[in-house]
């Protein structure tokens, strides 16, 4: 079994976002705590909302995925699917994103959605692109 998600998935998936909600919530207490009738109070909500939103869509639904003998296990830390090759429609990932996504979309759904993403190692040069991650499995999995 070859592990493709980061080994970084958990801390990602849970503690970033506990990370931004706390430690903006905790750095701005001051302004927070001044309640509606300081200016900035808006300003800082808007952005500590905009961003714990942001922050929760980009990497709040990541999996743990490893490949299988005949396809992807793949693990929200609670519960663990296989999936089968034949079920995979496509293979993408982000370009610009950072931490780089990499997604497959399923052909039906799973318990997991039809959309399961994950995030791949880091690679030796981020540069700009694709993680290489998207192009080998799409070969892999004839795509």
């Amino acid at each position: 079994m070859k592990e493709l998600s980061s080994s970084l998935t958990f801390f990602y998936k849970y503690i970033v976002i506990l990370i931004w909600i706390a430690g903006f919530g905790f750095g701005t207490r001051e302004v927070l705590l001044a309640g509606p009738s300081d200016p900035k109070w808006i300003q800082y909500m808007v952005i500590w909302v905009l961003f714990a939103t942001f922050i929760f869509f980009t990497t709040g639904n990541i999996k743990k995925v490893s490949l299988g003998k005949e396809g992807l296990i793949v693990s929200n830390f609670l519960k663990e699917v296989e999936i089968q090759v034949a079920d995979i429609e496509t293979v993408d990932g982000s370009t610009y994103l950072s931490p780089r996504l990499v997604w497959f979309t399923l052909k039906n759904n799973s318990p997991f959605g039809r959309k399961i993403s994950f995030i791949p190692e880091r690679r030796m040069s981020p540069g700009i692109g694709k993680h290489p991650l998207v192009v080998e499995l799409n070969k892999l999995f004839d795509l």
